[in-house]
Parts: C-alpha cells; sequence; structure tokens
C-alpha cells in the first residue's frame, strides 16, 4: 500500500489529470533536460481534446516558459496505446537538434506513469506491509498500538508535518473559495454560488446545517479549483464523489 502522501496530493487544478499530472510531468522533464534552448510538448488524446477547458497547457508552460521557449502541439485524435492521457516532450538544443524526448501519461489523481511494466506509477512506492484494513487492526490489536502509530511505522518523519499541511491547504481552498464572488473563469459567466450556499447553511436547523456546509463546502472547492491555483488533489474518484469527499473531511476534522 502507498504512502498518504500519494493519497492527498497538493497540486493545482482544476483537474488532478489534466492539470496536475501535466504540470508535474513538465517539471520532471524539466530536471531532466534542463540545457534544452526549446521545449515541445505534444498532447495527444483526452489531454488534447479537453486541454484548453483544463488549462493543461497553461500548467505546462508555466514550469517550462520561464526557463525556454515552449511550444504545444495538440492531437485529439490520436490516442496513445498506453493511456488517452499520452504526451511526449522533446528538448531541442539552437540548432533544433533533438537533446532528450520522453513520453509520459497522466494516470488520474495528479499520478504519472512512462508506460513500462513495474512503473505504473513513477515516483509512489508501497510503504506499507499490510493492505487490508483487517490485517491493520489485528496488528494494532496483537501490538497493542493505534492507528496512527501503524501509520508512524511506516512512513516518512516527516508524514504529520505533510499531513498538517494538507489540511491547512483544505481549510484554505474552502475559505478562499467562500470569499469570492462574482462569475467563474471561462464564457459562459456562470455565477458563483459557494458563498450563497454558505450563508444558507448557517442559517439552517442543526439536523440540516451540516449537510449544508457539505454542500457549500464542495462548491467552494470546485469553483476554486477552476483556476490555476493551489488546492488539494484526492486519488482518482467521480468528480461528485470527490467534492462531497473533499468536504466531508474538512466538515468532520472541524468538528
Amino acid at each position: 500500500m502507498k504512502s498518504l502522501k500519494e493519497l492527498y496530493r497538493v497540486g493545482k487544478g482544476p483537474s488532478s489529470s489534466h492539470t496536475m499530472g501535466p504540470q508535474r510531468a513538465a517539471k520532471l522533464f524539466q530536471e531532466r533536460c534542463p540545457n534544452a534552448s526549446y521545449y515541445e510538448v505534444t498532447l495527444y488524446g483526452s489531454l488534447a481534446a479537453t486541454g484548453k477547458g483544463h488549462m493543461t497547457d497553461v500548467a505546462i508552460e508555466e514550469v517550462l516558459r520561464p526557463h525556454k521557449t515552449v511550444n504545444i502541439i495538440w492531437q485529439p485524435q490520436t490516442f496513445l496505446p498506453y493511456h488517452p492521457n499520452g504526451m511526449k516532450f522533446v528538448g531541442k538544443d539552437l540548432t533544433g537538434d533533438i537533446i532528450d524526448e520522453w513520453t509520459v501519461y497522466s494516470i488520474g489523481g495528479g499520478a504519472i506513469s512512462d508506460g513500462t511494466a513495474g512503473n505504473e506509477e513513477l515516483g509512489a512506492k508501497d510503504v506499507y506491509d499490510l493492505n487490508k484494513l483487517a490485517d491493520i487492526k489485528q496488528w494494532c490489536y496483537d501490538n497493542g498500538r493505534s492507528f496512527w502509530e501503524y501509520v508512524e511505522k511506516c512512513e516518512s518523519e516527516d508524514v504529520w508535518d505533510y499531513l498538517d499541511m494538507v489540511w491547512q491547504t483544505m481549510k484554505q481552498s474552502i475559505r478562499n473559495g467562500l470569499n469570492h464572488e462574482g462569475v467563474l473563469p471561462g464564457p459562459l459567466k456562470l455565477q458563483r454560488k459557494a458563498a450563497t450556499y454558505y450563508i444558507k447553511a448557517k442559517g439552517y436547523r442543526a439536523s440540516l446545517q451540516s449537510r449544508g456546509l457539505v454542500y457549500a463546502y464542495a462548491l467552494a472547492v470546485s469553483e476554486r479549483m477552476l483556476r490555476v491555483v493551489p488546492s488539494l488533489q484526492l486519488l482518482p474518484v467521480a468528480p461528485v464523489v470527490y467534492c462531497q469527499l473533499y468536504s466531508t473531511t474538512c466538515l468532520l476534522l472541524m468538528i
């Protein structure tokens, strides 16, 4: 089982697969090919088809353009065999000769893969020796320990600092969403609703208030993620479930 750092990833929205993953790949390629004079990035399949709306190009250029010239090529009709979210990074010198190239895939939740056997998810290692909750509970019982002590046994020493950073990011994402009114980015000019629903929820009776707050928090995070700003990304789940999971976690921790 992988680290909690892989479950709770902090990155830039609006999409973990179409924004956070490509930006992570761009950072790795920039480190891998820092001497290039020119970068060419080809987006394939789903990344190309919906990348403009998800600001995939903005996320990549934010990493590479401060260093070198970047050219984004869109190939929505071409699907690479491993995954629909494929991309190819090419680094070139001043004469146009290729220095390095790398094909990589954004496989969801901010995770990336180069598509080779054994590298289904780059940089993610199994750190827990037990994979079933029943086995972890039994370990805790046998050793007289709590769940958090099992986490501390398996994770690196900075896991609590990391989780605290995650918690602060979660709260700040909600605050930012609740404090912004007006219209959402994009041509549809949709009104932001999180602040309005938050005010309504605060006026509900206690039995309904928690449900109203969860909805307001979910809207706040969703609206905040429509910009390329830091937010929390969870492992891939359905979008609606994702928002509810995120905001419910915040609500439970606030109680």
